[in-house]
């Protein structure tokens, strides 16, 4: 069977069709990757047939206006600002998105399409063709609600059942008329509003998300919460000496990481971020990744070692803490290693993580990215360090997310 596995965002949100992609190679189907341009090196490294999306997308959210929008200015007028210049910029990333979608649905001519919640196009092809159309997701409460929370574009509070419903209705409609727009745009067949509103509800689901982390009583039998999908990334990296030594030396440190987010202040939120550690005298692993934090030309390095990349699979279990920008897979894998963690949010999903955590009592509820200061780190990162009831709550978490083995699920739900 010919899967085409289509997604648009950030590393975060590709990596679990990477580790899906794998499974269904291990079973023998043919699989074809639709990504961001810039991941085309990680879909061969699992073996996946790659069609790259135009880079516009991750140039975008790297780019100063992204940097601005997702991490940038403390003031509202600055943050609505930013938000409208990213509107703008996004509009022209998105017609290309959409009509790469198009095309490459039409050349390759797929039996089963599965696609992240920002892809659309499928739902459409899936409503007309008749074939599988299936949703893969590490973020919950889109589409489908979760007991007593709204909808993840209003960050997954609880504001009552009746507004909590109005949210998943609000975000459903603005999913599909966007679909609509460009079906229009790019002379597609737009079957209407409320066919596409329907198709997009019957469609089979699948959070690559731990069921332990939500109460799922009336989720519908077509929507699936199977665990977060772990690639494992050692096989294609090793660690330096310097590494090594500096977890030998320090048998309990801090990871900190704001995985593939950037700000426009990178320098001054690593002199924070290294101040307020200071002071606790904590030694910490710096993952500079996407440009969020920066290596200083000098600062103390028997504390401190800065990476430019690493496999959390690796550091998280030998980490005592973690402080990070709260992406799906991070935070999964924070818990699945028993780290207690806060969560610096950058954008709308990661908010809502941001509440998941602190409610489960691994960490003290972290602050946005925009309105960090030292001062607010320094009250993070104190209880974080030396408060042991988080630890022991993160290590009680941990042991249902190891225990999690739905691989042979997953195929079974997306193959039969």
């Amino acid at each position: 069977m010919k899967f085409m596995l289509i997604a648009i965002g950030t590393r975060g949100d590709i990596e679990p069709f990477l580790a899906i992609g794998e499974l269904l190679l291990k079973e023998g189907h043919e699989v074809v990757g639709v990504f961001p341009a810039q991941y085309g090196p990680l879909a061969e490294e699992s073996g996946i047939r790659f069609l790259p999306f135009d880079k516009g997308f991750i140039e975008m959210i790297e780019g100063e206006v992204g940097k601005q929008a997702l991490g940038g200015t403390k003031s509202l007028w600055g943050r609505i600002k930013a938000y409208y210049r990213l509107y703008k910029t996004s509009k022209e990333v998105n017609k290309q998105i959409f009509r790469e979608q198009i095309d490459f649905i039409n050349e390759e001519n797929p039996d089963r399409i599965i696609h992240s919640i920002k892809a659309t196009i499928p739902i459409q092809w899936g409503y007309l063709t008749g074939k599988p159309s299936i949703t893969l997701s590490p973020i919950p409460s889109v589409n489908h609600p979760l007991k007593n929370k709204a909808s993840i574009a209003f960050r997954g509070k609880d504001f009552g059942k009746t507004i909590n419903k109005w949210t998943f209705q609000f975000t459903r409609y603005a999913t599909i008329k966007n679909l609509r727009v460009f079906l229009k745009k790019y002379g597609q067949e737009d079957p209407g509003q409320k066919p596409l509103v329907q198709a997009l509800l019957k469609e089979t689901a699948v959070f690559t998300v731990s069921p332990s982390f939500f109460d799922l009583e009336g989720m519908p039998e077509h929507v699936y919460f199977l665990g977060y999908q772990e690639r494992n990334k050692e096989q294609h990296w090793k660690p330096s000496e310097e590494l090594q030594e500096f977890v030998q030396k320090h048998h309990r440190f801090m990871f900190v990481t704001f995985g593939s987010m950037s700000n426009p202040e990178p320098d001054r939120k690593t002199e924070m971020m290294l101040n307020a550690l200071t002071k606790q005298n904590i030694p910490a692993i710096i993952n500079t990744a996407g440009g969020g934090l920066e290596e200083p030309k000098q600062y103390d390095r028997e504390m401190f070692h800065f990476v430019k990349s690493i496999p959390y699979d690796w550091v998280l279990p030998k980490a005592y803490a973690a402080i990070h920008h709260g992406g799906a897979g991070t935070t999964h894998l924070t818990v699945k290693y028993g780290c207690a963690t806060t969560i610096i949010p950058h954008i709308i999903d990661q908010y809502f993580w941001n509440n998941v955590l602190s409610d489960l009592g691994v960490g003290p509820k972290g602050t946005a990215i925009g309105k960090l200061s030292e001062a607010k780190l320094e009250e993070i990162i104190t209880p974080l360090w030396l408060n042991p009831e988080y630890k022991a709550k993160a290590e009680e978490l941990s042991k249902p997310l190891k225990a999690e083995d739905f691989d042979q699920q997953i195929i079974e739900v997306l193959a039969n």
